[in-house]
Parts: structure tokens; sequence; C-alpha cells
């Protein structure tokens, strides 16, 4: 019975694990991405003020 109960406290945290990991991949994704249109926004606001020199 308690070989029973360890794989399955073992099993549940395994699956604790994983959901914590596909969580964090897809939230430094979309950090990622926050970050990079942050960036364009700025270089075209740079290229307006360029062309408009």
């Amino acid at each position: 019975m308690e070989i029973i109960i360890g794989y399955f406290l073992g099993a549940v945290v395994l699956v604790l694990f994983l959901v914590s990991l596909i969580k964090m991949i897809s939230n430094r994704i979309n950090t990622t991405n926050r970050e990079l249109m942050q960036r364009i926004d700025h270089l075209e606001k740079r290229i307006e003020d360029l062309e408009n020199k």
C-alpha cells in the first residue's frame, strides 16, 4: 500500500513539474514577443524622425 501511495505522489509531483515548465516556457515566449514589438515600434518612430529631418 505504501508503495502505491509513493508512486501516486511521485506522479502528482511530476505532473505539477510539467505544468509549471509549460507555463514558464509560454510566459517566456510572450515576454519575448512583447519586447520585440516594443523595439520595432521604437525603431519605426526613429525612422519617421529621421525622414522628417
